[in-house]
């Protein structure tokens, strides 16, 4: 199956010519396998990768910042986000107090909430500006302060999925804002005849069936899937 920038090659010298003019010292290029994206992780497939230095501006820094990063993008683009990779030796690899895994992949956020800062359609510049522009900002301010910002950070994994949800849905318990997520995580909407998960052992439809049908409107459901995939994986590796 042919990869977006075969089919769409307009698309592809566009994403280029924007990133370009925003980002000068960055490009977007079509790679071979065995590309390195940082000193531990290569491509094992061709692609398209913009890499390149990323400079921006960061809250309580004085002078303009720079890192350099890969964006590995999705064979779908734009339908799905692009992953970021640390190829910077100020952003240490496999520190998860500062967000980054063993291959070098930034932890930009919980998914549906990435779906939320990236909606599909979205282009390149947008992803830079509204996901690694915040992460970025953020660990300059560890360099320059050498402690965390009082600003911009999630707890990891599984306890920043539920606190992403808990801002979502409400100050419920972990096992309702699970309940909630299976709800959300379906590709139709959940029936009035079913149990709500608050706890309050009400039917859906006099209870949390509006929040529920909101939610549904700001999350994507194969996003929340995704995040509930993510967190049941983490939880039982901790057990």
């Amino acid at each position: 199956m042919a990869s977006w920038f075969e089919n769409n090659r307009r698309l592809f010298l566009g994403e280029g010519e924007v990133l370009a003019a925003a980002c000068p010292l960055m490009r977007l290029t079509i790679i071979e396998a065995e590309f390195q994206m940082n000193t531990v992780c290569r491509l094992i497939r061709k692609c398209v990768v913009a890499h390149g230095t990323y400079i921006f501006q960061a809250p309580d820094v004085e002078h303009e910042i720079g890192y350099g990063i890969a964006l590995r993008v999705a064979d779908n683009h734009p339908k799905v986000a692009p992953l970021m990779f640390c190829n910077d030796p100020k952003l240490p690899i496999g520190d998860i107090d500062r967000h980054i895994m063993r291959d070098g992949q930034a932890c930009l956020g919980v998914q549906a909430e990435i779906g939320q800062r990236w909606p599909p359609g979205s282009n390149l510049f947008t992803f830079l500006e509204k996901l690694v522009t915040p992460f970025l900002a953020w660990q300059a301010y560890y360099d320059f302060y050498s402690c965390a910002s009082p600003w911009g950070e999630r707890s990891h994994t599984e306890r920043g999925i539920l606190k992403f949800y808990a801002e979502l849905m409400g100050d419920f318990a972990d096992p309702a804002l699970l309940g909630f997520m299976g709800l959300l995580a379906r590709k139709n909407e959940a029936k009035g005849h079913e149990r709500c998960p608050c706890g309050s052992g009400k039917k859906l439809r006099d209870c949390h069936k509006g929040l529920v049908s909101i939610a549904r409107t700001r999350v994507a459901w194969q996003a929340v899937e995704t995040d509930l995939r993510v967190y049941r994986k983490a939880t039982a590796q901790a057990t």
